[in-house]
């Protein structure tokens, strides 16, 4: 649920209470964007299952391995895959105009530990993951072969399934 809303010429503006983050979430709801599919973004994201939440920790630890690897510093450690949350702080989920307001996109963005700089950006789009890498502002209604070429690791990890 989509709290304390504040409406500006941008667009409106709350926050969220994301369960399988355990943090509060900033909202940012472009504008012309019905709040009813807001709430449909943010039930998905809080609806996200075990199997999904797995290939956003796969696609995780292959960013941070691949930049770390990249840069010559240590990834972050971890013994059980999810361990990997520990190292990211999404802040932000971006709800943008949708192309189909009865597909749910959960848009998010925010830090990680081992790329300070470009952060991190999770496209998850009608519950697949479709995008996570460094944050570039990515438009989540591209084509899949749109996603495929910007060090894209949810592409990655679906290659070694």
């Amino acid at each position: 649920m989509i709290e304390n809303l504040i409406k500006d010429e941008h667009g409106i503006y709350g926050n969220m209470h994301c369960k399988w983050l355990e943090q509060q979430l900033e909202v940012m709801i472009e504008k012309g964007v019905s709040i009813e599919y807001a709430s449909l973004c943010a039930d998905s994201l809080n609806s996200v299952d075990d199997n999904l939440l797995n290939d956003v920790c796969r696609a995780a630890i292959a960013y941070a391995d691949d930049f770390c690897e990249m840069v010559g510093q240590e990834p972050p450690k971890v013994n059980t895959i999810r361990e990997i949350l520990q190292y990211i702080e999404f802040d932000t989920l971006q709800i943008d105009e949708p192309e189909d307001e009865s597909t749910p996109v959960v848009h998010l963005g925010g830090g990680c530990d081992w790329e300070p700089e470009h952060g991190i950006e999770l496209i998850i789009r009608n519950g697949e993951l479709i995008y996570l890498g460094a944050y570039n502002g990515e438009w989540a209604w591209g084509n899949p072969e749109h996603y495929e070429e910007d060090y894209n690791y949810a592409y990655i990890i679906k290659d070694k399934k």
